[in-house]
Parts: structure tokens; sequence; C-alpha cells
């Protein structure tokens, strides 16, 4: 039988219980009007092999007898309907609903205009072989079944298509929902070592001058009380003003919101250096007194120039510095130079590491010159046109 358990629609299902009706229903009226005809038991066999032959072409949906069950019903069907006027002198309307069956069952192509042909010439033949006078509006009972099975079809053949297109709207929305979540956690990811960076920037220059002023002021505690005491004032207020900053960078907020000019902002924070490490610090500016830098370009540099301060003290235990300022019109060049201890291998930790990450992130770059008792020369390079170009799109 048709694979009626195996089916996902229900029209099929509904068509194959109805053709059972359908035969039911033939076999029934043959057996009251037609029993003492005798023709009956020649015209018989060939229904049976009308319904049993396509009916029970196969249980699977594709295997080659369900995919041809069509043209079963057609062969089929068709030979019964001419064979059993023929015998019976008289035009019937049983290939209707095999023709509608047949109809909903067909595949789009060639093929299915081929098979409505066939339904349509049948009935013309049953016709000429009981006699043209039993011509009527019955002999297109093929045409018209066959149609409507045709259009049956088509609606579930669009249908097939709109859930086609929602399983792979649903899919494509999974696919976009994991990849936003991929996206927010790199997102997260990249926020978090922003801030990594900014920190240790920010606490790492501050702890650096006050660690030395306190050591200063520790000196002067016994031969100049009073130096002491400003000393360590002055530090207070440098960690009030650390604290105040590192409470913008949590709530990333930039530190500079009253945009002063660069080179007034790196020479404040090389002015302060000096002041609470006793560093002898030189500060050169080159270039138009105004430039035109994005936010983001001026905390990067500023970060860079704070980590380089920091490493001179920290590391090169340098006790004068030259920071030079270079602004062109298409980039920025900023320049550290120290007379500390220098180093024969240059190791990227976490600070270096955030400075080139930084300058990178703006298409800029970072080089660093360093020999063992020479001192080290830090570099970054910043492009100004990539800076302006991403201040006007935020």
């Amino acid at each position: 039988m048709l694979p009626i358990r195996n089916e996902t629609h229900w029209v099929y299902k509904t068509a194959q219980i109805t053709r059972i009706g359908w035969f039911v229903f033939h076999l029934l009226f043959m057996a009251i009007f037609l029993a003492s005809r005798p023709f009956f038991w020649l015209i018989l066999p060939l229904f049976f092999a009308a319904f049993l032959i396509p009916q029970w072409s196969g249980y699977k949906v594709d295997s080659l007898a369900v995919k041809n069950y069509p043209l079963l019903e057609l062969i089929f069907s068709g030979l019964f309907l001419i064979v059993g006027c023929y015998l019976l002198g008289e035009y019937s309307s049983f290939l209707a609903y095999p023709a509608l069956c047949a109809g909903i069952y067909s595949k789009p192509g060639s093929v299915r205009w081929l098979l409505w042909s066939g339904f349509s010439v049948v009935p013309f033949l049953a016709v000429l072989a009981v006699g043209l006078d039993h011509l009527g509006l019955g002999v297109i009972d093929g045409f018209f079944f066959f149609g409507i099975g045709i259009s049956v079809a088509k609606v579930i053949e669009a249908e097939k298509k709109t859930q086609l297109l929602l399983e792979e709207n649903r899919r494509q929305n999974q696919l976009l929902e994991e990849y936003a979540k991929q996206i927010e956690k790199v997102t997260l990811l990249e926020e978090r070592n922003r801030l990594a960076r900014d920190l240790h920037d920010t606490v790492g220059h501050t702890f650096t001058s006050v660690i030395m002023g306190l050591d200063a002021a520790s000196f002067l505690m016994k031969t100049s009380p009073e130096q002491a005491q400003e000393q360590v004032n002055m530090l207070s207020d440098v960690m009030r003003k650390s604290l105040g900053e590192i409470r913008t960078q949590i709530h990333q907020i930039s530190p500079s919101e009253d945009r002063e000019e660069l080179s007034s902002q790196l020479k404040k924070i090389a002015d302060d250096f000096a002041l609470h490490t006793k560093t002898v610090i030189h500060f050169e500016h080159s270039g138009p007194k105004e430039m035109s830098i994005s936010s983001q370009g001026t905390i990067t540099l500023i970060r860079c120039l704070q980590e380089s301060l920091t490493n001179a003290i920290r590391h090169g235990h340098a006790n004068e510095i030259v920071i030079t300022l270079k602004e062109e019109p298409e980039k920025v060049i900023l320049t550290i130079k120290d007379n500390g201890k220098g180093m024969s291998d240059i190791k990227y930790g976490f600070g270096l590491s955030g400075m080139k990450e930084r300058l990178e992130s703006l298409q800029g770059n970072i080089h660093i010159k360093s020999s063992t008792n020479e001192g080290t020369v830090v570099s970054c390079f910043l492009p100004v046109m990539v800076n302006r170009l991403r201040e006007e799109l935020t």
C-alpha cells in the first residue's frame, strides 16, 4: 500500500483513504448492478488490478513504484475505464478520483504535463469504445480532476518551500545569535584588555612617582621635616588625582575631557613626573601649536609616555630624560630618550605590549632602541589622518 504512515502531509493521507472508499463504492455498485451480466467475471479482475496495482505500489516514499504512481493510475485505471465502458455500453466517471490522486502525487516537470494529456485522452478513447452518441461533459473528468490535483500539488509544494525557508531562517537566526554572542565575548575581552592596560599605565605610572617621592621624603624627615611634610602633602594630592583618573577609567570616560592640546597634556605629565621623582626631564615640541588629533590618539600617546617614563625610572634607573614631540600634517612622533642602564635584550612585557597594541589599533607602531649602559630610546609613531577619520566617524 502507498506509504500512508510515512507521509508527512495530511492531504496525501486523505487522498489515499478516499481512494479506498472510491474503490469500495464501485465494488458495491458492480456487485449490485452488474453481477448478473455475463462480462462481470471478466471486468472484476480488471477492476481489482486498477485499484490494487497503483494503490499497493510500495511502502517507501522514495521507491520507484511510488514515484511512478500517477503513471500506474493512468495505465490501469484508464484501461479499466476503456474496457468497462466497452463491455457496459455506457460511459462511466470512474476515472475522476484516480485522476485527482494522480495529480496530487505528480511531480513538477514535463512528465506532469504528459500525464495530464494522458488523463485527458483516455476518456475520449472510452467514448469511442462506446459510441460518439455518449459524448458529454463526463469526457472532461480526467482533464478537470487531474488539473485540480495539480493545483493541490502546487499548494503543497509552495507550503513545503515555505517550511524550508522558515527552517533556513531559523537556522540563520540561530547562527546570527551565536555569532552575536561570540562578538559580545570578543568585545568584552577587548574591553577588559583595554581597561587592564589603562589601569596598568595609570596606576603603574602614579605609583612609581609616589614611591620615588616617598623615598625622597623619608630622607628629608630628619634633616628638613617641613620639606618632607610638603613632599607628603604633594604626593597625597597626586594620589587623589590618580584615584579620580582610575574612576574615570572604570566608567570608560576619557580622562581628558577639556580637549587640551596634546603638547600641553604631555608636558604637564612630564613636569609632574619630574617634580615627584626628582628626575631631570627636557620636553621639546616641534610643529603646529594646534593639531587635530582624536581623543583615542591623544590617550594612546599619553599612555605611551607614562609607561616609558615609568620604565625609565623603575627598570633603567635613569636620572635624565628627553621627550620630543614632533607633529606633522600626516603623523605624530613621540620620542622618549633616557640615560639609564639600558638593556641588550628588549622584552615586551605587559606594559610594552599594551603600548604596541594601542598604537597598532590606530595604524601606528613603536620602535625601541637600547644598549647596555647607553640608555633607551622609545619612538611612538601615530598617523594623524587615520585619527581624524576615526574622529569624524565617531
